[in-house]
């Protein structure tokens, strides 16, 4: 089924399968800006609406030492992309180097940048949301639960920040 702005909401889409098994590209800044990361969680949804009209959502989790969280704590919008299988190494390309570290990862890959307004996606992706962001949010460590605690934020382990954007766009295709 070919994905537009117009039908994705009637759209049936595997969230857990997709940023579990999947995984998919967070894209944050603008085209002249920008920084991407590998990510394998996330949610889609709604929020801040009655039925039927709350907003259209992707949330995101991302570490605060990552590049792409100092991006995107400055940027109005960000991407979501997945991607075909045969795009598996890329995304595995983008997890393991920091763009802290090599600003120029993406050169690593077969990747091809696409602007999208004032977002930036992939020429590769098989589905985009581009989403202008809402809300950010610091994890507080207290309110997490104490198992997740003591092994994803143990031994200084940075926290996680939450991005919720409004999907303003999609495009691609679902199965």
């Amino acid at each position: 089924m070919k994905i537009t702005k117009d039908n994705f909401a009637q759209a049936k889409f595997d969230a857990f399968s997709m940023f579990n098994d999947r995984w998919a590209l967070l894209t944050a800044g603008s085209p002249d800006k920008y920084n991407t990361m590998t990510i394998g969680w996330g949610t889609l949804g709604t929020i801040w609406g009655p039925p039927k009209k709350g907003k259209q959502i992707v949330t995101v989790f991302v570490r605060e030492n990552r590049k792409t969280h100092e991006v995107l704590k400055d940027s109005d919008y960000f991407t979501v992309c997945f991607f075909p299988e045969e795009n598996r190494k890329d995304l595995g390309k983008m997890g393991s180097i920091s763009g802290n570290d090599d600003p120029d990862k993406l050169s690593k890959t077969g990747l091809t940048v696409k602007p999208l307004g004032d977002a930036v996606g992939f020429e590769q992706a098989m589905l985009t949301f581009v989403c202008k962001k809402i809300y950010s949010h610091k994890f507080d460590i207290k309110d997490v639960p104490q198992d997740i605690a003591s092994t994803m934020y143990a031994d200084g382990n940075p926290i996680h920040y939450t991005y919720m954007g409004e999907i303003e766009d999609v495009f691609g295709e679902i199965d």
